[in-house]
C-alpha cells in the first residue's frame, strides 16, 4: 500500500497443513515444563497422549521430536507409577505422602488418556485409580468447602465416564443436590456428559447459554473464585476449555464452539496461555 511507514510494523504471514500448529507454543511449554509433580506429569502426559495422531504438526525450536515426546511420556507414568500410594491417589511430589483430590483425579484422567493412545499403563496403576475416584468424597479433608467438593466431584464422575465406569445416578444426584446455579462452571461442564435425563440435559443448554458472554466474534464463560479456588487450580480459560469440550460432544454444529476457540486463541500470550492446566485443557 502506498503512504505508508515501512520503517514500522509490518506483516507477517506463515501457513500450516493444519490449524493444530496454533498449538506448538502450547505444547513446547507443557513438554519442557521443568517441575515434575504428580499434576506436571499428568498434564505433559494428557497432551502429549492426546495429541499422539498429529505430533508431526508441531515443529519450533527446543521441540522434541514426535519419538521423543512419546518416548518421555512412557518415562513420566513410571514417574508418576512410583509416586502412587495404597489408596489410588497421587501426592505432589512423593509418595508416601497424602494423596490429593485433585491431582488424583487430573492423574487417572491423564493415564486413561495414555492408554487409549497405545501408551503403556500398568493395569493395577488404572485400577488403583479408578478406585480412588469411586471413592473421592471419602478422601477430602475436612476443611475442604461445599463449592470445592462439588467440583471434585464432578471432575472425578466425569473422568469415571471416560473409563467406562459411568454413574449418571450420582451425576444426577449431585445436580439435584446443589443446584445448576451452585455449582461452578467448570463443574457443569464435566458432569454435562455423565447426565442421562433429557430434562436436565435441555437445563444445563439452557444455563450454559445464559452464561456466556459473547461479542460478534468470540465468546468466553466467567469464573467465580473463592479462597479455595487454589485448590481446584481454576481458572477462566480453563473454564472455557471444558465447555467447550462439552459443548462440541453435546452439539457439534453449535455456533457457539467457534466463538470459544477464538476467544481462547485471542487470550494466548507468547503463543500459548499462562499455566499447565490451561495448555493442557485447551
Amino acid at each position: 500500500p502506498t503512504g505508508v511507514f515501512p520503517q514500522f510494523g509490518g506483516l507477517e504471514i506463515s501457513t500450516s497443513s493444519t490449524a493444530l500448529q496454533s498449538l506448538t507454543d502450547a505444547v513446547l511449554y507443557l513438554v519442557s515444563c521443568p517441575y515434575e509433580g504428580s499434576e506436571q506429569l499428568s498434564s505433559r502426559i494428557l497432551a502429549v497422549a492426546s495429541l499422539r495422531d498429529v505430533l508431526t504438526a508441531f515443529k519450533a525450536d527446543g521441540l522434541p521430536s514426535p519419538t521423543e515426546m512419546e518416548s518421555a511420556v512412557s518415562a513420566d507414568i513410571e514417574r508418576l507409577q512410583g509416586m502412587q500410594n495404597d489408596d489410588g491417589g497421587f501426592p505432589y511430589w512423593r509418595r508416601g505422602f497424602e494423596s490429593v483430590p485433585f491431582n488424583s483425579i487430573h492423574a487417572a484422567h491423564a493415564l486413561y488418556i495414555a492408554q487409549q493412545k497405545g501408551f503403556d499403563v500398568p493395569a493395577g496403576m488404572m485400577e488403583s485409580s479408578l478406585e480412588y475416584l469411586r471413592n473421592i468424597e471419602s478422601h477430602y479433608p475436612s476443611w475442604y468447602d461445599q463449592e470445592t467438593r462439588r467440583t471434585l466431584s464432578a471432575y472425578a464422575l466425569y473422568v469415571r465416564n471416560l473409563m467406562g465406569d459411568r454413574d449418571a445416578q450420582k451425576t444426577q444426584q449431585l445436580i439435584n443436590e446443589a443446584g445448576l446455579e451452585n455449582l461452578s462452571m467448570e463443574a457443569i461442564g464435566w458432569l454435562w456428559p455423565v447426565v442421562d435425563d433429557e430434562n436436565q440435559v435441555d437445563a444445563i443448554r439452557l444455563y450454559v447459554n445464559n452464561h456466556v458472554v459473547e461479542t460478534a466474534g468470540a465468546a468466553n464463560f466467567t469464573t467465580a473464585y473463592t479462597e479455595q479456588t487454589y485448590l481446584l487450580l481454576s481458572s477462566d480459560r480453563r473454564t472455557d476449555a471444558i465447555l467447550l469440550d462439552a459443548l462440541m460432544e453435546d452439539n457439534p454444529q453449535s455456533d457457539l464452539i467457534p466463538k470459544l476457540v477464538n476467544g481462547l486463541l485471542a487470550h494466548r500470550s507468547k503463543g500459548r496461555w499462562d499455566n499447565t492446566q490451561e495448555n493442557v485443557f485447551v
